[in-house]
């Protein structure tokens, strides 16, 4: 399965000048977890998460930390999958990278979308539900024979 089949298509973004609290404040307006931070030309410089604003911005700032640009709390670099990047290849380096999100580009590596583990998890979920429920079905088809009967 590609990327492209599972990822949201209304990510989130903002400009690497806005404040940790506009962030914050889209971030519960959106009900997402984490925003893209994009250059001029909608290209990912970082990914801020809820993480990132619990522990860099107000465990880690001094000063005013809702006035803080996102660019000094952000992650980066920024893992990037395109539409056509196969799921489990993502969840690898997902998994190697230590991620739960990454930013979904084009080709001019804009940001199109999004990919999270509970996106991936939910998918995963789904089809082992569905090979359970395509297994009970192939055992009622079969009756109780034992293979060895057959």
């Amino acid at each position: 399965m590609l990327v492209g089949a599972i990822m949201s298509r209304r990510p989130v973004t903002v400009q690497r000048d806005h404040t940790v609290l506009r962030v914050a404040r889209l971030m519960r307006e959106e009900d997402v977890g984490a925003v893209v931070v994009v250059d001029a030309r909608g290209r990912p410089v970082g990914i801020c998460t809820d993480r990132d604003l619990a522990i860099r911005a107000l465990a880690g700032a001094g000063g005013d930390p809702g006035a803080m640009p996102v660019d000094r709390v952000m992650s980066r670099p920024v893992v990037t999958a395109d539409e056509e990047t196969l799921l489990f290849d993502l969840l690898r380096t997902m998994a190697e990278k230590r991620i739960r999100r990454a930013p979904v580009v084009d080709g001019e590596k804009s940001v199109i979308g999004m990919v999270s583990m509970d996106d991936i998890i939910l998918l995963l979920t789904t089809e082992l539900a569905n090979v359970a429920e395509v297994l009970g079905h192939s055992s009622r088809v079969l009756g109780e024979r034992a293979p060895e009967e057959e």
